[in-house]
C-alpha cells in the first residue's frame, strides 16, 4: 500500500493545532482516530498497518486510550500488533470481558495484554460501561461514554436470567458520542443491537450528532426489521452524514432495506460507504477514477475497491466539515457506479457480469 503524507505533518504547529476525527477505510472493520494535536484516541483497530500509516504520518507517537467496543474479530485484530510496537507509547487499554466471544484472536490479545501489564508497559480497563462518564476525553476532544450501562457489565454477556435480560456480544458494543472543540461531530455505535439501542432510548440522552458510523457495517442488527432499526437509530441521532464501513464482497452490505430507510424516510442525509458495496456496482470502476479520495491510507485506495474511502472530520469556521466532500463523493458515484442506493440518479447502464 501507498502511504501518503497528511498535509498536517508537514508542519509542526498544524500537528499542535489539529483536531479531527479519521474514520478508517479498514475493509470489512472498524476504527477509528480521534486526534488533539499530538495526542489521540483510537477506537477499534481492525488493521494495525493503517493505523500505524495514519499516525506516523500525523507525527503521532502516543495513544492516550486503544478503546475496543467489542470482541469482535473485525474491531480487535489489528491491537494484537499495536500493543506491542514499540514506535507508540499506548496509555490504557480499554475493552469488556466477553466469556461467549471465544475466538482465537480475543484469546491471543488477552494473552499479549496479561504480559504487557505484567512487565508494567502498559495499563489495561476491562469493564467500561456509561458509568465511566467522559473520561475518554482530551482537551478538545470530547468523548462521552454512553452504552453499556454498568448492570451490563455486571452481569455480561448470555441468555435471559431470573433478574437479567438476554444481553448479547453486539449488546455489550461501547457506544461513543464525540464531540470536536464543543461541537457533536460523531457517533460511534461499534455494532450496538436492537435491544441495546432501545436501552439506549429509553435513557433519553441526547445523541445528537453531525455523522454517523452505522453499525454492523449496514448488515443486521438482530432487529425484527431493520427498517426500524434505522429509523429509531437516525431519529435519535439526526446525522446530517451516515457512513457504512465495509470491506467490498465481504458480505452484501449494506442492506438495502437500510438505505432505502434513510434515504426515503431522511432525504437530507447523506450517505457513503468506505468501499465499494457489490450491491451497487457488481465491477470495479477504473483505477484512474479514484481522484475524489481524500489523502488519507485506505485500504481499499490500492486495491481499487475504494467508493468515499477514509473520511476526516474537523471544525472549520465555526461548524463540521467532512472530507472527502459528500459532493464530489456524490458526483464520483453518478459517473462510475451503475445501481447506487445512496442517491436517486443513476446515469450509467449496468454492468455485465463477466
Amino acid at each position: 500500500m501507498t502511504t501518503l503524507q497528511a498535509p498536517a505533518a508537514l508542519n509542526p504547529t498544524a500537528v499542535i493545532n489539529t483536531v479531527e476525527a479519521v474514520i478508517l477505510d479498514v475493509g470489512h472493520g472498524n476504527s477509528a482516530v480521534l486526534r488533539d494535536g499530538n495526542r489521540c484516541v483510537v477506537v477499534d483497530a481492525k488493521s494495525d498497518k493503517l493505523l500505524y500509516s495514519t499516525l506516523v504520518d500525523a507525527g503521532i507517537h502516543r495513544i492516550e486510550h486503544l478503546v475496543l467496543s467489542h470482541a469482535d474479530t473485525d474491531h480487535i485484530q489489528g491491537a494484537l500488533r499495536l500493543v506491542t510496537n514499540r514506535r507508540f507509547q499506548i496509555g490504557t487499554v480499554w475493552a469488556n470481558s466477553d466469556s461467549s466471544k471465544d475466538t482465537r484472536k480475543w484469546d491471543e490479545l488477552l494473552a499479549i495484554l496479561t504480559d504487557q501489564v505484567d512487565s508494567g508497559q502498559l495499563l489495561v480497563r476491562i469493564g467500561i460501561s456509561n458509568a465511566d462518564g467522559s473520561q475518554l476525553s482530551l482537551d478538545r476532544v470530547g468523548i462521552r461514554i454512553l452504552h453499556p450501562t454498568l448492570r451490563d457489565i455486571g452481569h455480561g454477556p448470555g441468555a435471559r436470567g431470573k433478574f437479567r435480560p438476554e444481553i448479547t456480544t453486539n449488546g455489550m458494543s461501547v457506544v461513543l458520542q464525540v464531540s470536536l472543540d464543543g461541537h457533536p461531530a460523531l457517533f460511534l455505535p461499534g455494532d450496538l443491537d436492537a435491544s441495546g439501542l432501545e436501552d439506549l432510548l429509553q435513557r433519553g440522552d441526547d445523541l445528537n450528532s453531525h455523522t454517523l458510523v452505522y453499525p454492523h457495517h449496514g448488515g443486521h442488527s438482530g432487529a425484527a426489521q431493520e427498517e426500524q432499526f434505522a429509523k429509531l437509530l437516525c431519529d435519535a441521532i439526526t446525522p446530517e452524514v451516515v457512513i457504512f464501513s465495509l470491506g467490498r464482497g465481504k458480505y452484501s452490505n449494506p442492506l438495502r432495506e437500510v438505505v432505502d430507510e434513510i434515504r426515503t424516510n431522511f432525504p437530507s442525509v447523506r450517505m457513503a460507504c468506505t468501499q465499494l458495496s457489490t450491491n451497487c456496482h457488481a465491477s470495479l470502476p477504473p483505477q484512474a477514477s479514484k481522484g475524489h479520495l481524500a489523502n488519507w491510507p485506505a485500504a481499499g485506495r490500492s486495491a481499487g475497491t475504494s467508493c468515499a474511502g477514509t473520511f476526516r472530520i474537523t471544525v472549520e469556521g465555526g461548524s463540521i466539515s467532512i472530507e472527502p466532500p459528500m459532493d464530489r463523493h456524490h458526483e464520483w458515484i453518478r459517473s462510475h457506479v451503475s445501481q447506487p442506493m445512496c442517491i436517486r440518479t443513476i446515469n450509467l447502464p449496468a454492468p455485465r457480469v463477466p
